[in-house]
């Protein structure tokens, strides 16, 4: 019986294709040993598929808790609108994805879809054109959704689909495997945790994005290259990078004051 959750051979696939599903396969790879280290898992995951993913903007994971959603990590500003959306109108793929255990695509927002129209009319008012919802699911469980959000039509292929599969997949096995030893309390403590970090990485982005004059993902790519080359994690680098800012306005200013 084939398995619909693997990838085709990679001598099935162009060249360009099985180099991007061997590098999504490495960055996402890895065990995870405690539930202090899902947070930064997501983030790599979420940016990992970002990269691999030709047509795709924007990314997101969702976890439902006690049936609540969370967006657990997000790759830009932009994520936590539409999940925003979702969430308030309680409709969507995501939602329908983690709830249902079932895959949605939505090619073009602008076609009348039955499915979720309050969500649709909201999303094609962002501008979003694609939505691709993938069921976190692992065993018997299933914890949420991976989203995948396109600002242009048609934004996801086939092997795009059977790519972000297993991204779906390890991703659904990671929060399992940590909520099977600390549990899905811990689960939802840690989730709002974690979204109060994000407050200074996107503080911390904000910094770079105006002293390199590079946008938010390229911002939060500088991040992740200076945590790994320095081995710190992401969030601790950003209040790095925050505290020193402060710092030199402060002293600035104090030297400002010292100088009338």
């Amino acid at each position: 019986m084939t398995n619909t959750l693997l990838p085709p051979p990679p001598e099935e696939l162009d060249p360009d294709a099985a180099t991007r599903l061997a590098e999504l396969s490495n960055e996402i790879g890895g065990v995870l040993e405690s539930m202090d280290e899902l947070s930064d898992y997501l983030e790599r995951l979420v940016h990992a598929v970002r990269r691999r993913v030709p047509g795709c903007d924007e990314v997101g994971v969702t976890i439902l808790t006690n049936d609540r959603p969370h967006t657990a990590a997000y790759t830009t500003v932009h994520t936590l609108e539409i999940d925003a959306i979702q969430y308030s109108i309680d409709e969507g793929p995501c939602l329908d994805a983690a709830r249902r255990r079932r895959e949605n695509r939505v090619d073009d927002v602008c076609v009348e879809d039955d499915r979720w129209p309050r969500f649709t009319a909201e999303a094609e008012a962002e501008g979003m054109r694609s939505l691709y919802a993938f069921p976190l699911v692992s065993g018997d469980e299933c914890v949420g959704a991976l989203n995948l959000y396109g600002w242009q039509v048609g934004a996801f292929s086939d092997f795009d689909a059977t790519m972000v599969r297993v991204a779906a997949q390890r991703c659904a096995d990671a929060v399992v495997a940590v909520t099977a030893l600390d549990g899905m309390r811990r689960l939802a403590g840690q989730l709002e945790q974690a979204m109060a970090s994000r407050a200074v990485i996107e503080q911390a982005k904000g910094v770079i994005m105006a002293m390199r004059g590079i946008s938010e993902d390229a911002a939060f790519e500088v991040l992740r290259r200076s945590s790994q080359d320095r081995n710190v994690k992401v969030r601790v680098l950003a209040q790095q990078v925050v505290r020193d800012i402060v710092e030199q306005r402060a002293k600035s200013e104090g030297n400002g004051r010292g100088g009338g």
